[in-house]
């Protein structure tokens, strides 16, 4: 069963799940939020506000959407260029409130999560909005079963970083696939073996993307 869940009044992300698992949410204070995908309304309708079924701290706006099982595990990464992997079960919160999962420094919020089904082989590949690109070893992220705040997955040098620039949005691959960038409306293939020629290791600054797409909007498997 498809099941579509807005996080404000424009459609902020959507994923696509089975009505026997949670759903959950993360807000802009770091918290998450769980329901079961089958109480949700029907993706006919104008579907219901998050904060009828949630508590959130006064002011803050939910970012993202995360669907798991339960023993899967997750790529979860801040726009300030950190990220940690952590099970599914450490997301979900069955309290109104929610629970506490990601440390959130100021101006911080949850950028990208992502699953990952294999921690020791598949690889994160990151994009800032700047257009610099980095493939890295999902390895090389700690795995932490409470949250936190993890460590440093991209580098965004301080001059970058007070003009704007920010970690955008990252996916998940095992070896041999393909990402699809899309910047400036329009879509650039970047192949395996792409990737392989800027791969780095975990902290780096990565490369810059080809004239013309480096006003990324996001990144995906191809």
């Amino acid at each position: 069963t498809e099941n579509r869940a807005t996080c404000s009044p424009a459609c902020l992300a959507a994923v696509r799940a089975r009505s026997n698992l949670q759903v959950a949410f993360l807000d802009g204070a770091g918290r998450s939020y769980s329901t079961a995908v089958h109480t949700l309304p029907s993706a006919r309708g104008n579907g219901e506000p998050l904060t009828g079924r949630f508590t959130p701290p006064a002011g803050a706006r939910f970012d993202a959407v995360a669907i798991a099982d339960a023993e899967q595990k997750l790529v979860i990464a801040t726009n300030l260029g950190y990220g940690f992997v952590t099970k599914y079960e450490t997301v979900i919160s069955r309290n109104k409130a929610g629970k506490a999962l990601v440390s959130l420094g100021d101006g911080a919020k949850v950028a990208a999560i992502a699953v990952c089904n294999d921690s020791a082989r598949d690889r994160i590949v990151a994009v800032t909005s700047a257009g610099y690109i980095l493939m890295c070893s999902v390895a090389e992220l700690p795995e932490l079963d409470k949250g936190g705040k993890g460590n440093k997955l991209i580098d965004i040098p301080r001059k970058s970083f007070a003009t704007g620039e920010r970690l955008l949005d990252l996916v998940v691959i095992p070896e041999g696939a393909d990402v699809i960038v899309t910047a400036g409306g329009r879509a650039l293939k970047r192949s395996w073996s792409d990737l392989v020629e800027i791969a780095a290791a975990r902290a780096t600054r990565g490369s810059l993307l080809p004239r013309g797409y480096q006003k990324v909007e996001a990144i995906s498997r191809a």
